[in-house]
């Protein structure tokens, strides 16, 4: 599996090779450039004039533990997953302003390290998706009234408008990189990369720091099952319906296109925006409410079944200290509660996480993230193992290109599923990031 992998790598190379004289770009012009493949010799620049945008990414997590609590205990796994998407802009294409479609894929490959040996809850590898090919949105979006409304419906990933930030892809364990894992374990209609629901969102910013977000999915348990492909359209109301709103405020923000694309898919770290200027900080807030409805197994129970399951989170970031007066580089801390308060039918009703993100911390590498954060997850007292589990992570973003980046990592593991009598596992190794 790695072999093929690494083949399917070596033909990206060489076509990075081959692009770069077809489009007459020189090495310095690559290396600043925005994607692996350059511009296709001017071809990827005609078809975004055109309304049609390519992206594809790839992003692998190569992991260790030691001292884990399942299998021998030790070991090494890899995960791995190409994301490819495409954008048509009706405007461009046909004239109707504001509506455009999107549609994405995925082809992970790779083995859960944390099934096979750490044994514990957040997974040690946030790209770690499966090992089937699989459709992942398919959804179209109608803007108006300069942006301020926005409304998608189709195949959709609930992350994409709600709970996210960018600042939790700085992490490699899944239990926060994407959105606090507890929300989509214990809701099928919450969904994250790459899988989607039937789903509608519609979104207002009555000012630009404003931003009010409502969402219905269907949540089908079977629809995201490997073996499916993300291709199972069956639409059955009376299964379960989430509903979601959200209320985000933010200041002093830098100016930027909201991420879309193969490497927002894979989340990886968005490229780069116009900074933030003026003597603001920049921060983000943000409250939301969730409700899913359908019957849920009783965990004290397994004869009997439990229908809703109310939630409810909040986060905020802030950046506290600036290099100079205007640009991100800088210190941010950031935290999130999320709660789910039926025990009885949601294995981690509390989640909470915080940490801290340093950008430029190295003189010379302007563009890297130093983070630390530490991740919490009560167990529900209705399981036969109770406790919480904890993770403490430090990593380094070095992004080497902007379509390239290495991210060295470091988890410790304590009380791997609550089992408070388990030793710490220690979790090591790098993410690998590349957009082409």
């Amino acid at each position: 599996m790695l072999g093929r992998e690494l083949r399917v790598l070596l033909a990206g190379g060489m076509l990075v090779a081959c692009s770069m004289p077809a489009a007459a770009e020189s090495l310095q012009e690559w290396l600043a450039g925005d994607y692996a493949t350059g511009t296709w010799g001017g071809a990827r620049t005609q078809l975004e004039a055109f309304g049609i945008t390519p992206s594809l990414a790839y992003t692998t997590d190569l992991m260790a533990v030691r001292n884990g609590n399942a299998g021998s205990g030790d070991g090494f796994d890899y995960a791995g997953r190409f994301d490819a998407a495409l954008g048509f802009d009706f405007e461009k294409l046909f004239g109707i302003a504001g509506m455009s479609l999107y549609a994405s894929a995925a082809w992970p490959s790779g083995s859960d390290l944390s099934e096979r040996q750490v044994g514990n809850i957040f997974a040690v590898q946030q790209v770690y998706t499966g090992q089937n090919i699989r459709l992942a949105q398919l959804y179209l979006q109608q803007n108006a009234f300069d942006d301020q409304f926005t409304f998608k419906i189709g195949r959709l990933t609930t992350e994409d408008d709600f709970l996210a930030s960018d600042i939790y892809t700085n992490y490699v364990n899944g239990g926060i990189n994407g959105v606090p894992s507890n929300i989509p374990d214990g809701n099928s209609g919450f969904t994250t990369a790459p899988f989607a629901q039937w789903g509608l969102v519609g979104a207002v910013e009555p000012i630009e720091s404003l931003r009010f977000a409502l969402g219905v999915y269907n949540a089908d348990d079977d629809a995201n099952r490997d073996t499916r492909h993300g291709v199972d359209f069956h639409f059955e109301p009376s299964d379960g319906v989430l509903a979601i709103g959200e209320v985000a405020y933010s200041w002093n923000q830098p100016v930027e296109v909201p991420e879309q694309g193969a490497a927002a898919e894979a989340h990886q770290p968005p490229q780069d925006a116009e900074p933030a200027t003026g003597p603001g900080l920049p921060g983000m807030t943000k409250f939301g409410l969730l409700y899913q409805s359908g019957d849920r197994d009783d965990l004290g129970n397994e004869d009997r079944q439990k229908d809703g399951s109310p939630g409810f989170y909040v986060s905020g970031e802030q950046m506290v200290y600036r290099e100079g007066e205007e640009g991100d580089q800088g210190l941010t801390p950031w935290a999130v509660l999320t709660y789910l308060p039926r025990e009885s039918i949601n294995e981690i009703p509390v989640f909470f996480g915080a940490g801290l993100v340093y950008k430029g911390l190295i003189p010379t590498r302007d563009d890297d993230n130093a983070a630390i954060g530490f991740f919490y997850g009560k167990l529900s007292n209705d399981l036969e193992q109770t406790g919480s589990e904890k993770v403490l992570e430090v990593a380094y973003t070095a992004q080497l290109t902007p379509w390239f980046y290495v991210r060295p990592d470091l988890q410790l593991v304590f009380d791997p599923s609550g089992v408070g009598s388990a030793g710490t596992a220690v979790v090591g190794g790098a993410e690998i990031g590349i957009v082409f």
